[in-house]
């Protein structure tokens, strides 16, 4: 949470427009889990042009095949998807191509109950 206060923060004076469906996201670069120190990305979607700020880099992604599953409740159900996913992809002729990352649908930033949230998690992958 600490790293979307500071890009809301950050680009705060620069009035950005939403995308009409914003979607804000982590893409997580580690191989593999780790409990600190996590090197993780967050973006929202906008519409326009805007100056990267000290923090905040503007960039266009690129369209990436995926596998994804999206699932509602607490993360602690990560790993359970983690290996249902890698389990099709294994299954049908898929390799990981990429940084996991997640899609919040609904997120703490919406709700304080866990029960509520929605994740997509989405794995970048390509066929064997």
């Amino acid at each position: 949470m600490q790293n979307r206060n500071l890009m809301m923060a950050e680009t705060a004076p620069l009035q950005l427009q939403q995308a009409d469906n914003c979607c804000s996201l982590a893409i997580f670069h580690d191989e593999g889990y780790k409990d600190r120190d996590v090197d993780v990305e967050i973006q929202i979607t906008v519409k326009g042009c805007y100056q990267d700020t000290e923090h905040v880099v503007f960039k266009t992604m690129p369209a990436v095949e995926i596998a994804s599953a999206t699932y509602k409740g607490s993360y602690e159900q990560l790993t359970t998807v983690n290996h249902a996913v890698a389990n099709w992809a294994n299954d049908n002729g898929y390799e990981f191509n990429g940084a996991m990352f997640c899609i919040y649908h609904v997120s703490p930033a919406q709700t304080q109950n866990p029960d509520e949230l929605v994740t997509e998690a989405c794995y970048p992958v390509k066929k064997k």
